[in-house]
């Protein structure tokens, strides 16, 4: 039998032995060593996925192993030969650095969420309504798209045209089942942008286009679509409460957690000055001072 052969046979057999619910502590089985580091049975076998066929399991098995070979050997090789190592030492500094910064504050943002109640975000809104400028058009109305082949959509445009309630009922008792998408939002403000988005068409200037229709239809391909606007406030209006809301909300949570931060950052520093561990040379991290010996 050829060496390869037997080895690969080998290696299914273990794989599918260790596989198959048999718990193998991985301090006792080690399939290579290079020095302090060691590559596991179990740490290349909980890279496998499970129900895969043992020949591609071994297939892969190999593929780990060799992967495990080429970084610890390759890196090591490749370190001895590099002149430039203390840059991409520097640099990998710098990156877990950093990674382990953002992870703290994600979680510390997590941890310390600011509680922004609606009479903060109302009050904030009564004192910026006048710069709450909207930039595009909002839109109130119901958006539906089918089959270009659906029997009677010729009196979808009665139905969507009408203002009375009972009509939209109707649309969609007979026409949800069979939809494709649709909108009902004639009850809350959604910017044009948005909506065009929903339709394969170029409508040009956005606040002529609204302020002239107040429906629409297009074929495309095999699908068709249709859209009423019941309503509409044109770019330039003060942005609607209950518009600006989620927006208003976002700032100042976003805000409240710049400050939280910053007083995170400031409260470190004066620690690490204190316990002579940052020395302010020539510069002051406090109140962001240099010495005159730099001027």
């Amino acid at each position: 039998m050829k060496p390869l052969l037997r080895i690969s046979i080998g290696v299914m057999f273990l794989v599918c032995f260790f596989s198959c619910g048999k718990k193998v502590d991985r301090n006792d089985i080690v399939l290579l060593r290079y020095g302090e580091q060691e590559l596991t049975y179990n740490e290349v076998l909980s890279q496998i996925p499970d129900g895969i066929a043992p020949l591609d399991s071994a297939a892969l098995f190999n593929s780990i192993v060799e992967g495990w070979l080429k970084d610890v050997l390759l890196s090591e090789f490749a370190e001895e030969r590099l002149y430039d190592i203390h840059t991409i030492d520097r640099r990998v500094k710098d990156y877990r650095n950093s990674l382990i910064v953002s992870e703290y504050l994600s979680r510390m943002r997590e941890a310390h969420k600011p509680n922004v109640d609606e009479i903060m975000v109302k009050d904030y809104y009564d004192k910026h309504r006048k710069e709450l400028k909207l930039d595009v058009p909002l839109v109130k109305g119901v958006f539906l798209k089918i089959d270009s082949d659906s029997k009677g959509k010729e009196n979808i445009k009665n139905l969507l045209s009408s203002e009375n309630p009972e009509e939209i009922d109707r649309l969609e008792r007979e026409w949800l089942d069979r939809a494709l998408e649709y909108n009902y939002f004639r009850d809350k403000w959604i910017d044009w942008e948005t909506v065009a988005g929903w339709i394969p068409h170029r409508f040009g200037n956005a606040d002529e286009f609204i302020k002239n229709k107040k429906y629409f239809e297009i074929d495309y391909g095999e699908n068709s679509y249709y859209l009423q606007i019941t309503d509409y406030l044109p770019s330039g209006e003060e942005q609607p409460y209950e518009f600006a809301s989620s927006w208003i909300t976002n700032l100042l949570t976003q805000g409240d957690l710049m400050d939280f931060e910053k007083s995170l950052v400031e409260s470190i520093v004066m620690k690490s000055i204190q316990d002579n561990k940052l020395e302010a040379v020539s510069y002051n991290p406090i109140t962001h001072e240099v010495k005159n010996t730099l001027r």
